[in-house]
């Protein structure tokens, strides 16, 4: 499936995120900020992040490791990065090639504890903005940091899915509360985020929002306890409310009842159809145009299908390997058995319901995890062509793992290769990738090496992760431009170059050379790593002006 991999060695770090160039890795190990160049992994900058001394108890012996970063983000432009501790109730803004004045060497900080601290913050999507929510969801506080002006929002429903943005990123809708209702006030990014339309729902808890990639609806959907999704235009009017009710809700039959509500939703690339996933288990296809269903996808503990491929991960091959192994799946025989667990609906949360649908790029194909399937991931077709009419949906691939999935992701490769590629983890001591154009390497009967044919069902492998210390990748994180793959565990990450891709990433010195078994050494990040400090490159000069140091919440 590919010629082969490359690994770097293991590093401290229990965030880890690219820069939109690919350029730089931002990580964070304890209460530090580190920046290392992507093709060396050489440290280019460090900074400390402080709590503020108003809130230093006397007793503290060492108040900077108190400080938990929580996030971190880069900026639009790649030249900042903003970071959040939640214990510290505390965010700061670091510039790459500036020095700041403030006490951790950031350009802004904002917040503090206090009576209404910080509870989450992000870049917005304009210029120096960053949006920060406030305790028990009062307000949105947007700054600016270039001007200095801060807008306030005021009753924002909640943090998680309640905000989301037009395609072209100018405008910003939000689900509010005020007086006992729920509305949508629409912002303008571009002009301060000032208010342009505020409008009332129907719902009597609203979970989400999302606006749809082609820019004309805005779905919200409510609690759990009833099917309900409102679709309204941005400007305001109500187009449709699809419910169980809805003459359009099932082309199965007109009396399914889903029981509980919707649990995630997905606009499908263009906008045109709508994924929507059930706490039921079930997956609804809706189409705009007419708003109704066109496809309702479940899957029990059985496939019967012959046109199905079925990939299952060998028992223990990590363990057999040492982690140094890079093997295919079986192929099952069809019919075969799909484990399933039963939830506990004794307790609250059970495990059950649709907890993801991603669709690839070009919306060709999608993936689908079940709550109460953890250990599969199911990919179907949809777009024949990106031009095409309407969908084709069949159920392409299973994959069944030893351990439940933890994370799945596509290859965001922009040059058309891999895009039809999924990273998988399992906290395993292995990355598991699946590539619908992919063939597998065997040795003929005279030795020599041979490519087979591409499979219907995609083709499927384990790569395991060379290293002789403990290491389970729970996370993962693509390159913007494809081109390498970060593994992260709880407290460690390595990067994955994959040789097969059209551009030559990263310096021979960063990656495992195979001189020792294994990753048997993880770099200390007080090391002394003779790095750059960014200012050779000169990303100072590119700064425009100047930003107030701090900002108070």
């Amino acid at each position: 499936m590919s010629d082969g991999y490359d690994f770097s060695q293991l590093y401290h770090a229990t965030l880890v995120s690219y820069s939109p160039g690919t350029t730089f890795l931002a990580t964070v190990y304890q209460n530090r900020l580190i920046i290392r160049s992507t093709t060396t992994l050489q440290i280019v900058r460090t900074w400390a992040c402080i709590r503020p001394a108003s809130s230093i108890a006397s007793s503290s012996k060492n108040a900077d490791q108190e400080v938990k970063i929580d996030s971190i983000e880069w900026s639009e432009d790649g030249l900042h990065i903003l970071v959040f501790s939640l214990s510290a109730k505390t965010a700061w803004v670091f510039g790459l090639a500036s020095e700041g004045d403030g006490e951790s060497g950031e350009i802004a900080k904002i917040g503090g504890e206090g009576v209404e601290g910080l509870f989450q913050v992000e870049w917005g999507q304009a210029g120096k903005q960053v949006l920060a929510w406030s305790d028990y969801g009062l307000r949105i506080s947007v700054y600016d940091l270039t001007t200095g002006i801060t807008r306030i929002i005021q009753n924002p429903k909640s943090h998680l899915q309640c905000h989301t943005y037009s395609p072209d990123n100018r405008y910003m809708a939000i689900a509010e509360k005020h007086l006992g209702k729920e509305y949508i006030g629409i912002y303008d990014v571009i002009d301060t985020y000032h208010l342009v339309r505020h409008f009332q729902l129907s719902t009597t808890d609203v979970q989400g929002l999302s606006w749809s990639l082609c820019g004309r609806y805005i779905a919200a959907w409510d609690s759990s306890l009833s099917y309900s999704m409102y679709i309204h235009s941005p400007i305001g009017p109500l187009l449709t409310h699809f419910t169980h009710n809805s003459p359009t809700f099932s082309p199965i039959s007109s009396t399914e009842d889903p029981g509980l509500g919707i649990r995630t939703v997905t606009w499908a690339p263009g906008g045109r159809w709508l994924a929507i996933g059930g706490w039921d288990g079930k997956v609804r296809i809706i189409e705009s145009e007419g708003w109704r269903c066109i496809a309702v996808l479940n899957w029990g503990n059985r496939i019967t299908e012959k046109d199905i491929t079925v990939w299952k991960e060998p028992h223990d091959w990590v363990k057999d390997t040492r982690g140094r192994g890079i093997v295919q799946f079986d192929q099952m025989p069809i019919p075969t058995s799909i484990p399933n667990i039963r939830p506990d609906l004794g307790k609250p949360n059970p495990n059950m319901g649709i907890s993801q649908i991603s669709f690839d790029r070009n919306a060709a194909l999608f993936f689908v995890k079940s709550e109460t399937c953890p250990n599969v991931i199911h990919i179907h077709t949809f777009l024949e062509t990106p031009t095409s009419e309407s969908p084709n949906i069949t159920h392409l691939a299973s994959l069944i793992f030893d351990n439940p999935v933890k994370s799945a992701v596509w290859c965001p490769s922009p040059s058309g290769k891999h895009q039809k590629k999924i990273s998988i983890t399992t906290k395993s001591g292995a990355i598991y990738l699946w590539d619908e154009e992919g063939g597998w390497e065997e040795e003929n009967p005279n030795g020599e090496s041979q490519q087979t044919c591409e499979h219907k069902g995609g083709m499927m492998e384990g790569v395991g992760i060379p290293s002789r210390i403990e290491f389970s990748a729970i996370d993962l994180q693509w390159a913007p431009d494809g081109t390498s793959l970060v593994i992260q565990d709880k407290s460690q990450f390595c990067l994955l170059y994959d040789n097969d891709t059209d551009t030559a990433v990263g310096d021979a010195s960063a990656r495992w050379d195979g001189a020792d078994e294994g990753l048997s050494h993880v770099m200390e990040e007080d090391e002394d790593e003779e790095g750059w400090s960014g200012y050779g490159l000169g990303l100072r000069e590119e700064l425009q002006g100047g930003f107030p140091r701090a900002i108070k919440a």
